[in-house]
Order: structure tokens, then C-alpha cells, then sequence
């Protein structure tokens, strides 16, 4: 059977795959470029752009990049129907750069998103690679190599650490280059009868809260440590702007207490699903190095 000349000009899975990881790394791009952006002028700050209009500037190449990118991907995977749907709905906004930075909010409490982007993703969504779950799960995994490497954080800014609030503080600093929605407590509506409880930092763009336990002392009780975090655990609940949790536990001295040991107590105790424990420390060796 001969092949269709479409069938002839389609892609190669690895051209493919680079086409993937190129929209996938742009929309990343953008969003965190758009937070910073949208975040100073929502709160009445001016934006600090070296050369002024440059950022707005930017965003709009970007999605002219983005753009193109998805016409060669469905281009390349021969979706042609779906690609003449795809160009009618934003090649006139796109030439003319009509509205390209108009924001939206999916969720009423939500910051503000590019409405572009979010009518981007909705072509991109039935793609495999493009599976909302599968996105989360690999930013949790940055996420979390970055809190493992806590120590190697302090220890590289020469921070000297008396309280807890002295290491979430300095890792808040780092988290907001990667995520520039990160914001430092009473930000939630973690709110009971009595009482209000605040992570130590939260990241609305990925729908995480974080809370860090700092144990320095021989004394300090690892398993009362453990259960201050299953309290926060039992009222960190309805604020569907937050549904994964870190319990991120700085040891000074692994002779105080050791991963396995703490380990042990964590799983004793039957945290929900969604929380996740994280050690660090100067004698805790992490993993991956920040990127």
C-alpha cells in the first residue's frame, strides 16, 4: 500500500518528543514570567523591569513561540481538522497581538491566568504528554528536591539558624525564583471554631502548602515534633486552593535522631495521602542538587 504524501511529511517520535518538551518548557516560561508579573500589579506594585514595557514585550514573542510550536506539533501528528481549528481560533489574535495578555481566573479565589494560555491548554489536553496529573507530579518532584536540599541551601548563604523561621524564610527566597507565586503564611483558609493554622509557606500556582519542624536539641522530642504535624494535618483541610502538603523536618544533628527513626515514628502515625514527609539537614546528604 502506498503511503498518503501526508503520511510522508509526519514527524519522527524523537522530533515529536523535542516538539513536546519545547511547549511544555514555553508554557512553564511563560506562566512563571506572567505570576511575577501579574502579582506586582495586582498588589499595587510596580513591576521591576530593567527596560520598562521589555516583560510585556516578552510574553507576547513567547506565545507567538508557543503558538507556532503547536501548529508544528499538530502539523507533525497529521491532526489536520483539528489544526485548522486550532489557527481560526488565534491566528488573528496572534498577528494583530489583539488581547494576548488578557487574564482570567479559573477558580474564583484563584490568581489571575492568561486567557490565551488556558485557551491553549484546552488543545493540548487530549494529548498524553500534556496530562494535567502527570505536570503536577513532576513539579512535586522538583518541589521536593529542592526541600530535601535545605541544608545545602543554608549552608551555601551562610544563614545563621536560631529559630525555625530562619530556615522557611531563606527557602521561601529560592522557591520564589522557581515558583513567583510563593507567598510566606495567612494566605490560607485554614480556619476552625477557634483557631486559624498557617503553613510556613505556600505556592498557590501548584496547590501546596508547606510546613518545616526545626529539631537542633538532644532534648527535643521527635515523636511530640511529629504530633504537632499531625495536628496541622487534621486542619489543614477545606481550602480547595491547597490539596498537597510538605513536612519538611531540619535535624542539626542526625545523633539527635535518625532518617529511619523519624520515618518510623511518621508512618506510626497515618498521615492523610497527600502529605509527604522531607528531611533535611547539614548532615542529611540530599539527593539532587538545586537546579
Amino acid at each position: 500500500m502506498t503511503p498518503s504524501t501526508n503520511s510522508k511529511l509526519m514527524l519522527k517520535a524523537d522530533e515529536l518528543k523535542y516538539l513536546e518538551d519545547q511547549m511544555k518548557q514555553t508554557i512553564s516560561s511563560i506562566e512563571h514570567s506572567h505570576f511575577q508579573y501579574y502579582m506586582s500589579e495586582s498588589n499595587g506594585i510596580e513591576y521591576d523591569d530593567e527596560y520598562p514595557g521589555w516583560t510585556k514585550s516578552w510574553l507576547k514573542m513567547r506565545l507567538e513561540d508557543l503558538y507556532f510550536l503547536i501548529i508544528a506539533y499538530l502539523e507533525g501528528r497529521d491532526m489536520l481538522q483539528f489544526l485548522e481549528t486550532f489557527k481560526s481560533k488565534f491566528k488573528e489574535q496572534i498577528a494583530n497581538e489583539t488581547d494576548l495578555l488578557e487574564t482570567t481566573q479559573t477558580h474564583p479565589e484563584g490568581e489571575g491566568e492568561l486567557k490565551i494560555i488556558v485557551g491553549f491548554k484546552q488543545f493540548l489536553e487530549p494529548f498524553k504528554f500534556f496530562d494535567s496529573r502527570q505536570l503536577k507530579e513532576d513539579e512535586n518532584l522538583k518541589l521536593e528536591s529542592i526541600l530535601r536540599n535545605t541544608g545545602f541551601i543554608l549552608k551555601n548563604i551562610k544563614t545563621v539558624i536560631k529559630k525555625e523561621a530562619d530556615i522557611y524564610n531563606e527557602v521561601k527566597w529560592i522557591l520564589g525564583l522557581y515558583y513567583p507565586s510563593t507567598r510566606r503564611k495567612n494566605k490560607a483558609a485554614f480556619i476552625e471554631e477557634f483557631k486559624s493554622y498557617n503553613p510556613d509557606i505556600l505556592i498557590p500556582e501548584l496547590k501546596v502548602a508547606i510546613e518545616y519542624k526545626y529539631i537542633d536539641s538532644p532534648s527535643d522530642n521527635i515523636d511530640e515534633f511529629i504530633d504537632q504535624l499531625k495536628v496541622d494535618a487534621t486542619n489543614y483541610v477545606d481550602d480547595y486552593k491547597y490539596d498537597t502538603f510538605y513536612a519538611v523536618i531540619y535535624i542539626e544533628d542526625i545523633s539527635i535522631a535518625t532518617p529511619e527513626s523519624i520515618e518510623v515514628a511518621w508512618k506510626s502515625k497515618r498521615f492523610p495521602n497527600n502529605w509527604n514527609l522531607v528531611l533535611s539537614g547539614h548532615s542529611i546528604k540530599a539527593v539532587d542538587k538545586v537546579a
